[in-house]
């Protein structure tokens, strides 16, 4: 399901995947694949409804650390996106700056005083024996605005903290994300799942899903058309920012906004008449890539 809690439609959405000249990756890929099969390919891996914490496969594992809520939060309420840790640079002394992404509309709709970076929120106070105290969740404060890209809503923020902080390693960012069409992906990241009764779950945690990468589509922001990655992993609100991985723990995409609607400004390429037409669409890694090399921010690179 995507972030609007609508089930996809796997079938009606690859009738809608198209091609994009911009990226010779892309251009190439879809050449072969859709003089071969029209993109009519049988799905490996069925998209699954629902959530996890527990029985993490690898590349969850490889990652889970490096995933952050991005909290914005007082009296009028909370706001929660998720978001990842991509780059970390000294900041002079024993203090470091560290760089996330997450969803550029997280940033826009922060009207709250209070904004922060969260490894988790709602974790239980005892550990599994339910008697040692969990250790409180790092955070990171103030989180400031480095750049948002409007075409793929995603924004870059940095927080200042100890050098020697406990974070994730910074997530591998793969440089072509066509390369796991028809494959098994990952989603990680803060799921308003108590908005589906269908789950029986509550209280906003870290948690990861499975899909799979359909292919390419096509989204609008605000006007600008653009080439998007359509995976049929679970998503909710709260999932916006979130990386989504291959097998291998590298990053290949980030959930985009689900909530399509003409006041503002975001369409997808499906029938809205269709509530079953949907697919969960991600920014792709390239979108990403693009990001920090404007922002001259070391990453780590996935290997080929």
């Amino acid at each position: 399901m995507n972030a609007c809690g609508q089930r996809p439609n796997t079938r009606a959405a690859r009738r809608r995947l198209s091609a994009d000249g911009h990226w010779a990756p892309f251009t190439a890929v879809l050449a072969l694949v859709a003089g071969c099969a029209g993109w009519a390919f049988p799905l490996a891996v069925q998209g699954a409804e629902g959530f996890f914490t527990e029985r993490q496969p690898p590349a969850v594992r490889a990652v889970w650390p490096s995933v952050f809520a991005f909290v914005c939060e007082g009296r009028g309420g909370r706001y929660t996106a998720s978001a990842f840790l991509v780059g970390k640079t000294a900041a002079g002394g024993k203090r470091a700056d560290y760089y996330f992404i997450t969803a550029g509309h997280a940033i826009e709709d922060c009207r709250q005083p209070q904004r922060y970076l969260t490894e988790n929120i709602g974790q239980p106070r005892f550990e599994a024996d339910g008697i040692t105290l969990a250790a409180p969740p790092l955070r990171l404060n103030a989180p400031a605005t480095v750049l948002v890209d409007d075409t793929y809503d995603l924004a870059l923020v940095k927080a200042s903290a100890p050098a020697a902080a406990r974070l994730g390693p910074p997530v591998k960012i793969a440089d072509r994300c066509d390369r796991v069409f028809h494959r098994p992906v990952y989603a990680i990241g803060f799921p308003g799942v108590s908005r589906r009764r269908s789950l029986h779950l509550s209280g906003e945690t870290k948690r990861w899903s499975r899909g799979e990468s359909v292919g390419l589509g096509r989204a609008d922001f605000r006007g600008v058309n653009a080439v998007y990655i359509a995976a049929n992993v679970d998503s909710l609100p709260g999932s916006s920012g979130g990386p989504v991985v291959d097998e291998t723990g590298a990053l290949i995409g980030v959930i985009a906004k689900g909530a399509a609607a003409s006041e503002n400004g975001f369409r997808y390429d499906v029938d809205p008449k269709k509530p079953d037409d949907w697919q969960t669409f991600l920014a792709p890694c390239q979108a990403v890539l693009r990001i920090l090399q404007r922002s001259r921010i070391g990453f780590a690179a996935a290997a080929d």
